[in-house]
């Protein structure tokens, strides 16, 4: 879940050497080995795959042992995306099959099913004489674009209208394991505000077959940016909340819900500070729940991997940079992040989660912006997104794989 995570408008790579302490990686071609993946295995050209300025909006395992990247258009720009297939090889990661998408106008995020199905989720335009457009909101659509193994081309599936709220604007969900259910955070943008609510939405007709709101209590509003499927099929999610009534500071919670979208709990605060901001999830195989945060402001703050076991903090990690996205090693053993903040250094870092230790972090530029990332379907490699500088303005896209 993920179109709430940075937007990288590039990416790029630059070498240098690998170890299990914090230092530059080294391309190689070691096979990927148990613990955490610190070498990389191959750089690969993004922005050569498509035409046009397509931003780098989100990356997801194949089963095949590959991985597709979701490029996308923004609202005052091209509306248009394209699916970028990687195929692995003994030199890291070719570009395999790229397929013209949906015309999304803004960031979005990929899910691929068990059979090889990729389902996209981005907003697209109202169609003509929409009656939901034109309401003062965003006058945009979430839509669905699913594309079936060996078909040219996604079919559009518009989210269905919500009675009262008529079409969703944005959103960010969770395909089931069987990959016909989207399980979704719902936002409207109504008189300014925004409205949210949790849905499990059919993949292949958008129709919300659940809907429940979010029952988080905040003095202003409350959207979940983050879910994550829980073991027993309920659900988890990364909820940023209003401080105060208007919204001047964020805070960050955890809040958990059953396979019906009704609460479990009260929500868990995840820090002490009392700004915070939420920026990636995962659960656990016992149903501990790791969350990716920032204490405090995004200038001073520390970035940190929290651990919410029982319905409480167990333990948090301190974080080399703003862990954006993050991926869980095969056996809950590691947590690799993907980490930086805006003009510094962007690196891959591992969490030994028993012990709560940073025991890597590999450099993958020394200026730019993280992007997220994905571990392969058989946990022996991740594939790492970057947006690192050139110069003041320009930035190139590439997929890093590290085993």
């Amino acid at each position: 879940m993920r179109s709430s995570r940075l937007g990288a408008v590039a990416l790029l790579f630059v070498t240098g050497c690998s170890s299990t302490v914090a230092g530059t990686a080294t391309p190689g071609s070691a096979t990927p080995a148990a613990g955490p993946l610190t070498e990389v295995l191959g750089a690969t050209e993004l922005d050569a795959a498509v035409d046009g300025d397509l931003r780098v909006s989100d990356v997801a395992a194949a089963p095949d042992g590959g991985f597709v990247v979701l490029r996308t258009g923004d609202l005052g720009g091209d509306h248009r995306s394209a699916v970028v297939e990687l195929v692995p090889g003994d030199g890291g990661l070719a570009v395999g099959t790229v397929t013209e998408g949906a015309p999304f106008a803004d960031l979005g995020e990929v899910h691929v099913a068990p059979d090889g199905t990729v389902v996209a989720l981005a907003p697209v335009l109202p169609e003509p004489g929409d009656p939901g457009s034109g309401d003062g909101g965003r006058e945009q659509d979430l839509a669905l674009a699913v594309l079936a193994p060996d078909e040219d081309e996604p079919e559009l599936v518009r989210i269905a209208a919500d009675a009262e709220l008529g079409t969703p604007d944005l959103g960010t969900g969770v395909l089931s394991p069987d990959g016909a259910t989207l399980v979704a955070s719902l936002r409207w943008t109504v008189d300014g505000g925004t409205v949210n609510r949790l849905a499990a939405v059919d993949v292949a007709t958008g129709e919300v077959t659940t809907s429940a709101p979010l029952a988080v209590e905040t003095p202003g509003q409350a959207v979940a940016t983050e879910l994550a499927l829980r073991p027993d099929g309920g659900l988890a999610a990364l909820v940023r909340t209003d401080r105060d009534a208007e919204g001047d500071v964020d805070g960050a919670v955890l809040a958990q819900y059953d396979a019906d979208l009704q609460p479990l709990g009260t929500p868990v605060e995840l820090v002490d500070e009392e700004e915070s901001t939420g920026y990636a999830l995962a659960v656990l195989a016992d149903g501990s729940v790791l969350a990716s945060v920032l204490a405090g402001d995004l200038d001073t703050g520390e970035g940190r991997l929290v651990t919410v076991r029982d319905g409480a903090v167990s333990a948090t990690t301190v974080l080399p940079g703003i862990g954006t996205d993050l991926a869980v090693a095969p056996g809950g053993t590691h947590a690799h992040l993907v980490h930086g903040r805006s003009g510094e250094g962007v690196g891959l870092a591992a969490v030994q989660l028993d012990t709560g230790e940073v025991v890597a972090d590999v450099e993958l530029c020394p200026a730019g912006i993280p992007a997220p990332l994905a571990l392969a379907a058989d946990g022996r490699t991740v594939a790492a997104t970057v947006a690192c500088e050139q110069d003041e303005s320009l930035y190139r896209a590439l997929a890093v794989l590290l085993g």
